[in-house]
């Protein structure tokens, strides 16, 4: 399994990750512990192994106006000794501006049988720019590309939120929406669907680009509540259909806006991972 590519969305995102916070050095004006406004946790169903992996995803509020969100995927069982123990995270540092949460630093980062790849999109919104920022072992965070960011990209993490929000997205039954994701290595743009009411839930259609096989359409579906929580996604695979189902200890943030401004858990449940090397453009970027 992959660390998928910008996938330019929300729900359809999370869907993918299912194929397969993050306890960030505190800024200096946001000391104070995060207050965690979300825990989704998935369990991931593929063939006859009904634990294939495990998906957790939270938000977290650093400071007013800070977020930041993450999701880490980690195989079990005979997947995890098949894998070399290969562990996926992503990671969005966003502030609310504009009404919306902007990112400001999206992370890619993965392990495998002890190797470790980071990728780091940095939104310079003051000059205009998006830049790739690369890790290797032994030199460190380099610069590898980088674009004139002339109207509003999302990660999916950031997109996933704004959707929850209403601010992105289709909000009625049969409406399709396009969201730009990054421009890397080529432009992405992903075409979301709001279906029909159903006694699952609302069903939601995602066409994008298959991150396993990188020139082909892929399709997601998902069943999601009336706040756009993903309870059931699946896709197929080489003919193998891959689902993740919403497991009960997760915990669901209030509605809107005000369940941004909750006060929050005080900690998140799940066990620490290692922190990213430290990044030269740890502040906001204007």
């Amino acid at each position: 399994m992959r660390t998928p590519s910008r996938l330019a969305g929300a729900l359809p995102f999370l869907a993918l990750l299912l194929l397969i916070g993050l306890g960030l050095p505190g800024h200096p004006a946001l000391a104070a512990p995060p207050a965690l406004l979300e825990e989704l946790r998935y369990r991931l169903v593929v063939l006859s192994i009904q634990d294939a992996a495990r998906i957790t995803l939270t938000l977290n509020r650093l400071g007013p106006g800070r977020f930041v969100a993450e999701i880490i995927g980690e195989p079990q069982g005979l997947i995890k000794l098949l894998s070399g123990d290969q562990r996926e995270r992503l990671q969005t540092e966003m502030v609310w501006r504009n009404n919306r949460l902007l990112p400001l630093i999206y992370r890619e980062e993965s392990w495998r049988r002890g190797k470790r790849r980071l990728k780091e999109y940095r939104f310079n919104y003051s000059r205009g720019r998006l830049e790739l920022w690369e890790w290797r072992a032994g030199k460190g965070l380099s610069k590898k590309w980088q674009t004139d960011l002339s109207h509003q990209v999302y990660d999916p993490l950031s997109a996933f939120y704004n959707c929850r929000l209403g601010i992105i997205g289709p909000t009625r039954e049969g409406e399709t929406s396009a969201i730009q994701g990054i421009p890397y290595p080529r432009p992405e743009t992903m075409e979301v669907r709001l279906g029909a009411e159903s006694q699952d839930g609302r069903q939601v259609m995602v066409s994008l680009i298959n991150p396993v096989f990188k020139d082909s359409q892929g399709v997601v579906f998902a069943n999601v509540d009336n706040q756009l929580v993903p309870h059931q996604a699946w896709t197929t695979v080489s003919g193998i259909t891959i689902r993740g189902v919403l497991l009960p200890e997760s915990v669901i943030m209030g509605p809107g806006l005000a369940g941004l401004k909750a006060p929050g858990l005080a900690a998140s449940r799940r066990p620490p991972v290692k922190d990213p090397p430290a990044t030269a453009a740890r502040g906001e970027q204007r």
